[in-house]
Formats: structure tokens, sequence, C-alpha cells
């Protein structure tokens, strides 16, 4: 496999993991119901609260003689009823599934996953709370 071939399925496997990850997630069938309302593209009329994949950035970190990737993603969820404090709790919940994760990928291993960013803000119409989380992974080819 090319070396673009690689990054670019290594991108997609790790995404899906991630995504199966959570959403199999049990303790966040609490906040986010079932099934988990994590959504990587746009809904209409979600129910609240809800998270979504927004983003995933991906940079070439290899070293001489191995394959490795920073991933940036970013997560953001919304909630509707229980102010700000129910936004950040639904936030912290994310954030620590996505650190509990146990990913098996085929041709990769995580070897950090780390949050680098989380905030919880009003949105425009002033009834949704928007949190914002950001994790960076690095992976490198097995």
């Amino acid at each position: 496999m090319s070396a673009d071939g690689f990054f670019a399925s290594s991108a997609s496997e790790l995404v899906e993991a991630i995504l199966e990850g959570l959403r199999s997630d049990e303790s966040l069938e609490t906040t986010f119901g079932t099934p988990i309302r994590l959504y990587d593209d746009e809904t209409r009329r979600p129910h609240y609260p809800y998270a979504v994949l927004e983003r995933h950035e991906t940079s070439d970190t290899s070293a001489s003689e191995t394959s490795s990737f920073e991933h940036q993603f970013q997560f953001a969820t919304f909630s509707r009823y229980g102010g700000l404090r129910e936004a950040k709790s639904v936030l912290g919940q994310l954030r620590a599934a996505i650190e509990r994760l146990d990913l098996s990928l085929s041709h990769q291993r995580v070897i950090l996953i780390m949050s680098n960013y989380c905030d919880v803000m009003r949105t425009q119409n002033q009834t949704i709370f928007r949190g914002v989380l950001r994790v960076r992974f690095h992976t490198e080819a097995i």
C-alpha cells in the first residue's frame, strides 16, 4: 500500500473505531439515549442532548522508520434543558468516554489520547448550550 493509501485508510479506520467505541459505551446511554445520539453528519431535529464529530485533521508525524500520524478531532455537544451545569456534565461524560476508549485497529496502534481543549458556551439563540472538545490521537503503524 502506498504511503498516501495508508494515510487515508488509517484515518478512516480510526474514525470508524472511535465512533463505534463511543456508540457502544453503555455509560453514555444515560445521557445520549439508546441508540447513543452521536452523529458524524447533519441530522434534522435531533433530541437533546447529543454530540457531533465536527472535524478531523490529520498530519503525518513519521520518523525515519515508522509511519505515525497525529489526529485532531473536534466534538461538539448540544444540550438544552439543564443550563450550564448539564452542558458541562454532558461534555465531561463524552470526554471521559473518549479517554476510556480501547481501540483495536488492524495496521496501527494508538499511542496517545489527550484532550487539549474543553469549553462550554451559549449558542446564539440563548437556550442551547454548545460544548466543544478537542482531542489529539497519536497513532503509529504496526
